[in-house]
């Protein structure tokens, strides 16, 4: 085993400081020139997933308003039914009983 410590500061790139400063400048330039960000490309970057969003969004919206359609379809007989009973009612000044109400408009009696 041996106890000498090594001697590393030949790996510090930090000795030499001009080639230190002319490599971070090299690796910053390099990074510049790979990312060009402007807010026309930031937008052209982002529309083909934002427009994924929207579709998917709209499709979803469409597939619930078709299933509530289709579940509120059935109750429209139901409530053209209890619309025809309430009018009969208010036309002929007919008091109905509160079981004939409840089931008309659709309480349990």
């Amino acid at each position: 085993m041996n106890d000498d410590k090594l001697d590393l500061s030949a790996l510090d790139p930090a000795l030499d400081q001009e080639r230190w400063e002319r490599r971070i400048g090299q690796v910053v330039a390099r990074a510049v020139v790979a990312r060009r960000w402007s807010v026309g490309g930031q937008l052209r970057s982002w529309a083909r997933p934002a427009l994924g969003l929207a579709a998917a969004a709209a499709v979803f919206s469409w597939l619930g308003l078709i299933v509530r359609w289709q579940e509120a379809a059935p109750l429209s007989s139901q409530s053209e039914e209890a619309i025809s009973v309430l009018s009969r009612w208010a036309a002929s000044d007919e008091q109905p009983s509160a079981s004939s109400m409840l089931r008309v408009l659709g309480g349990s009696s």
